[in-house]
């Protein structure tokens, strides 16, 4: 079982390793290793997200990812309108 940690922000003015001390002591308390980081700088409602879809391709079954919050994967299913998300 791999563990990934993906960090995102929406411009290079922000930081997005703000979370990484975060997600690393919530992976030593569960006695998790952080096998690799993807970190990125784009808008979580653009299609241009090199690193997610990078991560998408190397994640194997099982694997884990940790996230700051469920937004910094994407915010593209807030686009479908609030009775269409999460189905």
């Amino acid at each position: 079982m791999r563990v990934y940690g993906y960090l995102r922000a929406s411009t290079n003015e922000q930081d997005a390793s703000r979370a990484k001390n975060e997600l690393e002591e919530f992976a030593a308390r569960n006695n998790l290793t952080i096998a690799y980081w993807f970190i990125e700088h784009e808008s979580g409602a653009s299609l241009k997200r090199p690193e997610l879809f990078r991560l998408i391709e190397i994640a194997q079954p099982g694997g884990i990812l940790l996230v700051e919050q469920v937004d910094r994967i994407s915010r593209l299913v807030s686009m479908l309108g609030p009775s269409r998300q999460y189905q």
